[in-house]
């Protein structure tokens, strides 16, 4: 136990850490339950999102293998080199109870070929396309991903500050208050002893 003071005011001190540590508490099980179920609803929605990127890439596969049988390899290679326009994607970070959680911003429907007067067949843009799909739902699923990650780690953080506070600190804080409170009533019982004696010599 740390050197304290055992005094009425000491003792003050010490009920007012309580009720501090009390209110951190209040805080962080706040904090810990909001979590919680941001990342429940977070692990739903990925949970959707990956079903449906899987979906979209087994269809850009079979397309693919279609489109190689269709044009042949050669085609499909060099059509591979057609540049993509420039697209402006921003990547920024939302703080949401002190985490900080990852999101994108830009039109990804906007997407063009250089192709200028280069011929492509119907089944090489729909090829294209598939696979443009999938790219847009992965960039919703990467910060779904992170985001994830990071709320369970800032919720296993919680839980052991929380924990902490209620195993350690305040027990800690009751067995001084504790100390407190038998260090005033023996003192208590010293004085009432000495004014006893003291009684005792002024009668006799």
């Amino acid at each position: 136990m740390e050197k304290i003071s055992p005094t009425r005011r000491e003792l003050l001190l010490k009920k007012e850490e309580i009720k501090l540590v009390k209110d951190g508490i209040e805080l962080l099980r706040n904090k810990k339950d909001a979590l919680l179920k941001e990342f429940f609803l977070s692990v739903k929605a990925l949970s959707i999102l990956r079903n449906q990127l899987e979906g979209i890439w087994e269809e850009a596969i079979i397309s693919l293998i279609s489109l190689l049988g269709f044009e042949g390899k050669e085609k499909v290679i060099s059509h591979s080199f057609i540049s993509v326009k420039d697209i402006e994607i921003e990547f920024y970070e939302k703080n949401m109870w002190g985490v900080k959680v990852p999101e994108f911003k830009g039109d990804l429907d906007k997407f063009e070929s250089e192709t200028g007067e280069i011929d492509i067949s119907l089944h090489i843009e729909t090829t294209k396309e598939k696979f443009w799909n999938f790219i847009k739902l992965a960039m919703k699923v990467l910060p779904e991903e992170i985001k994830i990650k990071r709320l369970g780690k800032e919720i296993k953080s919680t839980s052991r500050k929380i924990n902490y506070l209620e195993k350690f600190v305040l027990p800690a804080l009751y067995e001084q208050i504790k100390f407190i409170y038998q260090t005033l009533k023996e003192l208590e019982y010293e004085e009432i002893f000495r004014l006893k004696r003291l009684k005792k010599k002024i009668i006799y």
